[in-house]
């Protein structure tokens, strides 16, 4: 499998592998594998083209498979679907310096529901942290870059509707149906969490979800977002100088305002104090790094409005969700917590009226 895999990617046009050393452990969703590669002499030399060119052959690669035993809802087959379509599709689409992994080999089965990914191990490089562990300045700047980076690419793209459908009207309407669907039940779990001012504030939300939706089908300024980017889905880089942070996970990638992105990672996970003090630097800093891949027409205040928005659509509504896939309830409270601060923080009530 490793071998016709970087042969398709032309790393491997000669010779083999000749052992391998592996370290497994299991994920919340996958089966992880540290794989150590040795290649036999032949290897080492890359004849396409007729001539000989000596090349780096990967000697570190990072294997992911299902674990269709782990108990979480959140990643399933249709979930580990796509992360396969996205590196089959979107990926071979993206500029040569995007901030993501290379992935040498990507197989999905209908059958089974199960997936399996490869890519170069980045441990040596990169690192991980916890989805909730509040970053430095320079580390949160890294990954504010890669996002703008990568969601500046995809800007209004003539491309997105090929790769994925657009939101439009029966999409929004079907979305509105699951919010209103899920939110009693979620009320009642929530009880006397939450208080007669929050009632009044999610009633109001639920009520004007069609006219704030309204801003995804307008068809303007949407691109292509990771989906869940909080800070564990970014391999983040150990020279913050010379590196920059990479982009993983895409199993619940799609196409929306970008700010879903920025608040999901900021507002949703980021300690309070935290994210109140990086909060606007960042977003500023984002926004003018979009400016400087070549976004037009999208100015601060629209992008400072779209976050604001994002706290209601997608920050509000995620401890629901969260809930709803089986989360701990420790989880699901400091989310709450975090999405009613930034709701407050920011006077989202005021893009109710």
């Amino acid at each position: 499998m490793m071998a016709l895999g970087m042969r398709r990617d032309g790393v491997l046009t000669s010779g083999c592998i000749t052992d391998i050393q592996a370290v497994t452990e299991d994920s919340y969703t996958a089966i992880t594998t540290r794989l150590a590669v040795t290649y036999d002499a032949g290897a080492a030399v890359d004849q396409a083209g007729g001539g000989s060119q000596c090349v780096a052959l990967p000697a570190h690669l990072f294997l992911k498979q299902s674990r269709l035993t782990a108990t979480q809802s959140v990643v399933g087959s249709e979930q580990r679907r796509r992360e396969v379509d996205f590196h089959h599709r979107v990926a071979a689409m993206c500029m040569p310096d995007a901030p993501l992994v290379r992935c040498y080999y990507a197989a999905f089965s209908p059958e089974t529901g199960e997936s399996c990914l490869l890519f170069d191990d980045m441990s040596e490089t990169h690192f991980s942290m916890p989805s909730a562990a509040p970053p430095d300045r320079t580390m949160s700047n890294r990954v504010i870059d890669a996002l703008a980076t990568f969601h500046a690419f995809w800007w209004d793209h003539p491309a997105l509707g090929e790769i994925a459908q657009l939101p439009n009207a029966e999409s929004v309407a079907s979305d509105i149906a699951d919010i209103r669907t899920y939110f009693p039940r979620y009320a009642d779990f929530a009880s006397e969490r939450l208080s007669s001012a929050q009632r009044r504030e999610y009633a109001a939300v639920l009520n004007q979800l069609p006219r704030l939706l309204n801003r995804v089908t307008l068809g303007k300024h949407l691109t292509l977002i990771h989906g869940d980017a909080n800070l564990s889905n970014f391999m983040l880089p150990r020279d913050a100088v010379h590196d920059g942070a990479l982009m993983i996970d895409w199993q619940l990638w799609g196409i929306n305002f970008a700010a879903h992105d920025l608040a999901h990672l900021i507002a949703l996970y980021w300690p309070m104090d935290h994210h109140r003090i990086l909060e606007r630097d960042l977003l500023k800093r984002y926004h003018d790094q979009l400016l400087c891949h070549g976004v037009k027409g999208y100015d601060w205040h629209a992008c400072w409005n779209d976050y604001r928005l994002a706290v209601i659509l997608r920050v509000l509504f995620m401890p629901m969700w969260f809930w709803t896939s089986g989360a701990p309830e420790a989880f699901v409270w400091a989310s709450f917590e975090r999405a009613m601060a930034a709701f407050m923080d920011l006077s989202c009530v005021d893009l109710l009226t």
